[in-house]
């Protein structure tokens, strides 16, 4: 184990790969804590600069531009000035050298004689040590960026802000492109960091071009970090329910954009949670109520002098910025009295525009001083007048345009290429659109990020590009002058292409997670490239295959509106290109169907594409989407109502899956345990799927969901139904909460989804009135959220049935195990009708015959007993045709209600023996309660009570769970009454 090393305030632990500064780690990057390191461990010699590149870089063809970059970060967190060398000098021609005592070992401890060591003594090698694993055990509190350089004439801006967040929830720091907003913004972050405990986030919100879309920047940015999955459509919502209880400060960057959106979702934030605070950067205010705004001006610099010394002009801010990034560029820089008021006029003509005097110092080496500021004259003269606007937004155009003159054409060719990136990017895809080697890309973008022409990062990955908004902006400009976008953009859809297919090789292979990770970023450029391939028919078949590629992203992130979008559209150019009957058309139509039922509804033309790509599966011998298409047109059927047809296509599926996949037999048993619960076998259904709940369905790899829905989530969902019905509700209550907790868990929209609508009855179901809204609430929201149509229905109909049974208790009548009001209001009956037609409008029949006895149940309950009977008759004939005999015995036992309302009592006990028979032959035991409760209620009426106490008695009997649902309780009270 190497000794740790301590020097000033700073402990260096080369085990564990930390540096403290006073107990607190410091951020900084791996390859400036190697070059620390190697100084470190040889203070007082000088240290070659091919001996550093050696050792950070082994084997690796680096410049001399990595070291310095690296150097720069290295001595900004040492604290090591320009004009000061505490601890790290050069030695111009030679290297380095570290000129700082250092201890080592016990040396670094203090003296056990000492009494009592001073407050600045540096700790020992064990308080470090325990530092660091402190440090090293606490969660992760923030995403900020490391800290990369000091921040000049800012401190009392900085304070102030700190001040205004203490009063206000919501601080805009506003002020011109390129000013520095975003270097305060996070100077105010790392100092408030501590007071906020559920950390400080940055959301880069520059990434965005439509407004619309910044709910869901904003959850994906923090969706990791408190545990909301956020892969789709209009996460706000649940984004605020995430935050509602948190103590956060989000710093929302780049918001002028998207102003009115980033406004309107700010807005929500605050009204909806108490702990979390804004800091907003933006070129003009929010304008939200309560809002304190901060304007930064530029930085200050020293008045027009001819008298000007250096030790004058140092005082000021933006001197200070530029002495310093000239002295990074080249270290012999020297500020003279004769060079001061130079660079004064160069600070001033900038507007003390941080950005545009960062690109003029590392200019430096290649003019002088005076050189530069006639550049810049005859830049400015060139462009007078090229743009409207405030005059600070002319002098950063000029000053990008005057940078980007000084470019070599290798790096400017670089630049204008690396511009089509929605996003970040790595060096493999620089050097893919740049159509250069990885050598020439990794060393164009070194160089591009010393100029401050990218940003960069490093992760586990590796090293991350991304280009400022403004410099992105600039960039495609100058690529579209150059007549380059249309190649470059081309290469960008290969490249984006390639890449998804590779994550598609490898997505059985990686765990979720990290294939999420890897692959996840890849969506706003796959939607660029998508938008212009699809302008430029020459460019049909790369769309096409693009959007083949794209099917899986889609799929993973619950995309399916916008997969069901592109597939549409990419099924209109198959013929055209060329591509009819190909394993193309085979995975476009076969998800084309499945986004159509989900979207759309279930009608012929998602149906039709389903069978197109199974045929065209089965003519390539492509098992697995054979099997994909089979399961596709076995849940169309099963749910358009057509139950045996769709349990022959699934018993086809289980014949193929064991020939040639019996890792997805699960897949195919689940779905016809829904096929055995909507045909009214529902102790075979439960066996089913309890057995499938015991194994282990989970899939290798990231097949976490390789279907439509993960199969754990969906045979729970199922389970939780069939237990009700079988007369294990509080098992059912149970399974219902577990499987909510796995479907929020697991983030996939689509299971999700089938979790809510599935759970809406159960509850309903139960008297678990509460439960039944919240869950109707969250399938409305998500369902509106996603676009899934075909949940639309459900959720509108419990909204209904629920307005329907919260009026007056019933009484002993008709419909007693009902849990209907005898006053029916109009607007439930309509919310009924309007949900129902819903359903039929979307082609979805299954569960139709208990919609309707509903339906029928409130008209009863209104006194409108013609049109209750005649939705009765319906439900009736529709529960025949499909054979829906899971919920007869409830559509018989409403029936047996309505007749008795219009005073035939034999029929009426008929009809509920007849409901009590199915009930006990398929396995409904909770239909039987009901049915039995309503005939011992009629009987109470006609005397016959001991009667009426066996019969509940032994209906009572059968049950050993659910006494505190409501029908138990119903029946359990009448039992009562009865004696």
């Amino acid at each position: 184990m190497s000794a740790p090393l301590a020097f000033g305030p700073f402990v260096l632990l080369p085990d564990r790969q930390v540096l403290l500064h006073d107990d607190q780690p410091v951020r900084i990057g791996g390859r400036a804590l190697e070059i620390l390191l190697l100084l470190v461990q040889r203070p007082g010699d000088v240290v070659s600069k091919r001996e550093l590149i050696e050792r950070v870089w082994p084997g690796a063809a680096v410049g001399d531009g990595n070291l310095k970059v690296n150097m720069t970060v290295l001595r900004r967190a040492l604290g090591d000035g320009p004009n000061a060398s505490r601890y790290i000098a050069t030695v111009t021609g030679r290297g380095y050298r570290f000129v700082a005592p250092v201890q080592a070992g016990e040396a670094a401890l203090p003296s056990p004689a000492t009494a009592s060591p001073p407050a600045t003594a540096s700790p020992g090698p064990d308080a470090a040590v325990a530092a660091a694993a402190r440090a090293a055990a606490a969660p992760r509190r923030d995403n900020l960026p490391t800290r990369g350089s000091r921040v000049f004439g800012r401190t009392d801006t900085i304070a102030a802000i700190r001040k205004d967040l203490d009063r206000s929830r919501l601080v805009s720091l506003v002020g011109a492109g390129g000013i520095g907003k975003t270097t305060v913004a996070l100077a105010v972050a790392e100092q408030v960091r501590d007071s906020f405990s559920h950390g400080v986030w940055l959301i880069d919100l520059a990434l965005l071009k439509d407004g619309a879309l910044v709910p869901d920047a904003m959850a994906t940015a923090i969706a990791t970090t408190i545990g909301l999955k956020a892969h789709s459509m209009n996460m706000l919502a649940p984004l605020c329910e995430s935050l509602r209880d948190r103590s956060m400060l989000l710093v929302l960057d780049n918001c002028e954009h998207v102003i009115a959106a980033a406004a309107a979702c700010v807005n929500r934030i605050l009204a909806e949670t108490t702990g979390v605070r804004l800091l907003v950067t933006s070129r003009e205010p929010l304008l939200v109520r309560g809002e304190r705004v901060r304007r930064l001006p530029g930085l200050a610099a020293p008045a027009a002098s001819d008298h000007l010394s250096a030790a004058q002009s140092l005082a000021f801010p933006a001197i200070q910025l530029f002495v310093e990034r000239a002295t990074e560029r080249m270290e012999s820089f020297a500020l003279s009295d004769g060079d001061a008021p130079r660079v004064a006029e160069i600070c001033r003509r900038l507007d003390g525009l941080a950005l545009a005097i960062e690109f003029a110092a590392t200019r430096v080496d290649a003019f002088s001083v005076g050189g530069l500021l006639r550049q810049l004259d005859d830049r400015f003269s060139l462009l007078q007048g090229r743009r409207a606007g405030p005059e600070r937004q002319r002098t950063l155009t000029a000053t990008l345009d005057w940078s980007y003159g000084l470019l070599s054409e290798a790096e400017s060719a670089l630049l204008r290429a690396v511009s089509v990136f929605a996003g970040g990017f790595d060096g493999e895809g620089a050097a893919a659109v740049a159509g250069v080697s990885p050598e020439a890309a990794a060393e164009g973008l070194s160089h591009l990020a010393a100029k401050s022409l990218l940003a960069s990062h490093r992760d586990a990955s590796g090293v991350g590009y991304r280009l400022l908004e403004t410099t992105r902006r600039y960039a495609t400009a100058r690529l579209r002058a150059a007549g380059e976008e249309a190649d470059i953009r081309q290469r960008h859809a290969r490249q984006v292409c390639a890449t998804l297919e590779r994550a598609g090789d490898e997505w059985a292979k990686r765990p979720a997670g990290e294939w999420t990770a890897a692959y996840g970023g890849v969506i706003d450029d796959l939607r660029g490239a998508l938008d212009w391939t699809g302008a430029d028919p020459a460019q049909r078949s790369l769309r096409i295959r693009l959007t083949v590629a794209g099917l899986l992203l889609w799929n993973h992130f619950s995309l399916t509106a916008e997969c069901r979008r592109h597939a549409s559209a990419a099924v209109e150019e198959l013929e055209a290109a060329g591509l009819t009957g190909t394993a193309f058309e085979m995975k476009l139509k076969l998800w084309l169907g499945g986004s159509l039922m989900f979207t759309a509804g279930l009608h012929p033309q998602a149906m039709a594409a389903s069978r197109r790509a199974l045929a065209i599966a089965q003519q390539l011998g492509d098992s697995d989407h054979h099997l994909r298409c089979l399961i596709m047109i076995g849940i169309h059927q099963l749910f358009t109502g057509a139950h045996r047809e769709g349990l022959r296509t699934l018993e086809a599926f289980i014949s193929v899956a064991a020939r040639s996949d019996v890792s997805v037999l699960p897949e195919g048993e689940v779905h016809v345990g829904i096929g055995e619960l909507f045909l009214g076998r529902i102790d075979s259904a439960r066996r089913r799927l309890e057995n499938l709940q015991r194994r282990d369905l989970r899939y290798f790899g990231s097949y976490v969901v390789r279907y439509l829905s993960d199969p754990v989530i969906l045979v729970r969902s199922v389970l939780s139904q069939v237990q009700w019905l079988n007369g294990s509700a509080d098992a059912a209550l149970r399974t219902a909460e577990v499987v909510q907790g796995n479907a929020r868990s697991l983030g996939h929209e689509l299971s999700l989804n089938n979790v809510l609508s599935y759970l809406c009855p159960v509850y309903f179901w139960s008297g678990a009135y509460e439960r039944c809204e919240q869950c109707v609430a969250l399938l409305e929201e998500h369902v509106t959220r996603n676009g899934l149509v075909a949940r639309r229905p459900v959720a509108r109909f419990f909204r209904a049935a629920l307005l329907h049974v919260r009026g007056d208790p019933p009484g002993d009548g008709a419909g007693v195990a009902s849990g209907a009001a005898p006053g029916a209001s109009t607007a439930a009956i309509d919310g009924l009708r309007a949900a129902i037609e819903d359903f039929r409008a979307i082609n979805h029949h299954a569960r139709m015959p208990y919609y309707l006895s509903v339906l029928a149940q409130a008209l009863a309950d209104r006194g409108r007993l013609d049109e209750a009977l005649a939705t009765l008759m319906s439900a009736r004939e529709v529960a025949s045709a499909n054979e829906e005999g899971w919920c007869l015995p409830e559509v018989l036992r409403v029936h047996a209600a309505v007749e008795q309302a219009r005073g035939d009592v034999d029929a009426a006990e008929r009809l509920l023996r007849e409901s009590m028979a199915m009930s006990s032959a398929n396995g409904t035991l909770a239909w039987r309660l009901r049915a039995a409760t309503d005939l011992a209620a009629l009987w109470r009426t006609t005397s016959r009570i001991e009667e009426a106490r066996v019969l509940l008695q032994g209906a009572l009997g059968e049950f050993s769970e659910g006494f505190g649902t409501r029908d138990l309780r119903v029946a359990a009270g009448l039992l009562y009454a009865l004696g």
